[in-house]
């Protein structure tokens, strides 16, 4: 469901160096010397790639990538660059990047800023680019943005699309809205409740998408009870990794027994389970995916729960990532 204005300008957002699409290393060393040993040298990137959202013919805010030397000797910059052969790179811009020759001083930090500027409705892949006067010291970072059509309703963009803009490489079922009544399609798994992996001592549910009508969202866990982890925003709800209220947070204590994920709106409260779901439009309003990375790499204990709030089907309205669980059988 969608609210009636954006502030879809994405968040930079760290990944694994090398496994990011358009992305490549986030850490550049000399070369190896004797005996395998990796030179002083090193420039290294954070974050090593930049996720956007904007509606088409709007520009977002600047993102920031720091580049941090490490060593002990100064490294000069050859060039930063977009990469001139990807179709996407003339929807980024570079804001005022370092000259050819600037030095990052050592220990010290030099700051690239990109913007996000798309002509249609798309996801836009290119990369940053710097170079340096060491051939064997160069960055290769992705910058991933999704250009939408506009905003509410069937402006909004569907859940695929958002989630290959995020980094998450998963089969959702279709390209388009879903059905809200077929029990599984694609990757998903039967996940109405969850328990704690082995081990873990504190559970991960973190905002990564929103897609709905402008209002405070509470969302959090329950199993005896309903516990409020976080509340998304009043002015995220068209974003891609919307940032939360102040005392909200990205973890909690892992509960002694299995547990569901729910939200709250002004209407009504959705759950992973469908049989809470009863009074609402959509009884099976929460779809579940195992998490992979850009690269398709599964990553252990961690999936992407996403929510249906009304009865459309695009089932991007909140979407979440929560780590060092598993699923409980229905």
């Amino acid at each position: 469901m969608a609210g009636n204005s954006s502030n879809d300008g994405g968040t930079s957002r760290g990944g694994v160096a090398g496994t990011s699409g358009a992305a490549g290393t986030g850490v550049a060393g000399a070369a190896a010397g004797a005996g395998g040993a990796v030179a002083a040298t090193e420039l290294a990137a954070t974050p090593v790639e930049l996720v956007f959202g904007a509606v088409q013919q709007t520009q977002t805010a600047p993102q920031t990538i720091a580049l941090k030397n490490s060593s002990a000797a100064a490294i000069a910059l050859s060039s930063v660059t977009l990469d001139a052969a990807a179709a996407g790179t003339t929807a980024f811009e570079l804001v005022s990047p370092p000259p050819a020759g600037a030095e990052v001083a050592p220990g010290g930090t030099t700051n690239v800023q990109v913007r996000f500027h798309p002509n249609g409705v798309a996801l836009f892949k290119s990369s940053l680019v710097v170079a340096t006067k060491d051939p064997a010291l160069k960055l290769t970072l992705g910058l991933f943005g999704l250009g939408t059509k506009g905003l509410e309703g069937e402006n909004e963009p569907f859940l695929k699309i958002v989630l290959d803009t995020l980094g998450y490489s998963v089969n959702v079922g279709g390209t388009g809205v879903l059905s809200t009544t077929t029990p599984r399609v694609g990757d998903e798994v039967a996940a109405q409740r969850f328990k704690a992996a082995a081990a873990a001592t504190e559970i991960e549910l973190i905002p990564v998408a929103r897609y709905s009508p402008r209002e405070p969202i509470p969302y959090g866990y329950y199993n005896a009870s309903e516990v409020q982890v976080g509340v998304i925003s009043d002015d995220q709800y068209q974003s891609l990794n919307p940032t939360t209220d102040a005392g909200s947070k990205r973890s909690f204590a892992a509960p002694a027994g299995d547990f569901g994920i729910f939200t709250t709106s002004m209407t009504h409260k959705t759950y992973t389970e469908d049989a809470k779901n009863a009074a609402n439009e959509t009884k099976h309003a929460v779809r579940t995916y195992p998490l992979k990375d850009r690269a398709g790499n599964p990553v252990s204990n961690a999936y992407l729960v996403c929510f249906e709030e009304a009865a459309n089907g695009d089932y991007q309205d909140y979407v979440f990532t929560l780590t060092n669980v598993v699923p409980v059988a229905p």
